[in-house]
Formats: structure tokens, C-alpha cells, sequence
């Protein structure tokens, strides 16, 4: 299936809340973060509620060190694949699987536009600029990664969604089996997590939710 950074005033605070949408609850304690000249991305302990299965991953990146493909920031620099060929911005949202399976990614932005294969470019300014689709076409570069991010233009305000699609549509696909995914997630120059989860055959999972006020 189918960098600019946006100007912050000296004083704009991002003010960031993270939920994962299903049932149970806990609460994640989250900090600020100065991300840049002026730019303070500040969050807050927040009622959150976690799915069966998923995983928030600790910070594995280490400074100068080589980024790969691989959906995370490896060097530390708060961007997500740089050089992989599809773009970061001031909001990047990439997914990264494991198997040859077909995963779509979804994101919905505070003006209700969905974002993803079929409609790749929002008003807003959002567009997912790498469309994988895994075994179903091998001869593209990084068929395993999807990418939506805001560059060169101010992502709006309000709430932005995150979903992920594993689509069984076709045997290239379904044929896979169980799929873990990672969704990374940077804001403002800095990584504000990092999410992982397995998902059978057909299963969609909305697992992500952030406001930028």
C-alpha cells in the first residue's frame, strides 16, 4: 500500500500529551526537554491506558553514532532515518516492521484529515513521503518503513492520531504471521517516544495520541 523547522517564538512551550487509547489505565511521567534556540517541549504526567502488547522503548541512541534504516533516531540528534531518503520535519511519525508484511501507517491531524496510502498529502501539511508495502514490492528501497512528518510549514494545533494497519489483502502479506512494529515519534527537533507492538493478520491498532496546543 500504498527541513525546515517551523519558527517558535522565544517563549512557545509545546505542550504534549501522550495516550494510548484502549482499555486499563496508568500513568506515565513524563519531562521537559529544550529542543532548540527558544523551543521547550514540555510534558506532563498524564492518565494514559495501554494495549495488550504494547511496548514503550527505552532511548537506545548513542551520539555521532551511524544512523541506519531502521525507523529510530540512532545518533541522538532527534530526527528519525536521516539519509534514508524520505524526510524529517518539525512532527515525524515513522513505523518500522520485521517481516515482509504489509503495514500501513495512519495519521489523523487536528484538522480531521487522514493521512496515509491513499491520501498522502493533507492540507495541513502533513505528508507520508514513504509508502512501503513489504514483500508485496521487494524491489523498493526500505519496504519496510512507512514516513508522515510537517516540514516547512507549522503543523496545527490540536490533537494528531496514530494508527497502524497490518493489511491481509494479499498473500505477499497475510503470509507473513505476526509482525512487530515500532513507531517513533519526534516533535520539535527531539524524540518523544518510541512505541512498539505485535499485530496479527488485519489487525489496526490506534496507539498514539499528542496534542501541540
Amino acid at each position: 500500500m500504498n527541513t525546515y523547522r517551523f519558527a517558535f517564538q522565544s517563549t512557545t512551550t509545546i505542550l504534549m500529551a501522550l495516550a494510548f487509547l484502549t482499555t486499563g489505565g496508568c500513568y506515565v511521567r513524563t519531562t521537559a526537554r529544550t529542543t532548540g534556540p527558544g523551543v521547550t517541549v514540555q510534558t506532563q504526567q498524564t492518565q494514559t491506558q495501554t494495549p495488550s502488547g504494547v511496548v514503550v522503548l527505552e532511548s537506545s541512541c548513542v551520539q555521532g553514532a551511524q544512523e541506519i534504516c531502521n525507523g529510530l533516531d540512532d545518533n541522538c540528534n532527534g530526527q528519525i532515518d536521516e539519509g534514508c531518503g524520505y524526510s524529517s520535519g518539525d512532527v515525524q511519525i515513522t513505523l518500522a516492521w520485521n517481516t515482509g508484511a504489509d503495514l500501513d501507517l495512519y495519521v489523523y491531524d487536528p484538522q480531521g484529515s487522514r493521512i496515509f496510502y491513499s491520501q498522502p498529502q493533507a492540507p495541513s501539511g502533513g505528508v507520508l513521503d514513504q509508502d512501503a508495502r513489504g514483500n508485496c514490492n521487494t524491489s523498493q528501497a526500505n519496504n519496510r518503513i512507512e514516513n508522515v512528518y510537517w516540514g516547512g510549514v507549522q503543523p496545527p494545533s490540536g490533537r494528531y492520531t496514530v494508527e497502524v494497519h497490518y493489511w491481509a489483502g494479499d498473500q505477499c502479506s497475510s503470509n507473513a504471521g505476526p509482525t512487530t512494529g515500532v513507531v517513533s515519534i519526534s516533535v520539535g527537533g527531539s524524540i518523544f517516544g518510541k512505541y512498539q507492538l505485535m499485530l496479527a493478520a488485519d489487525q489496526r491498532a490506534t496507539f498514539a495520541t499528542f496534542d501541540i496546543p
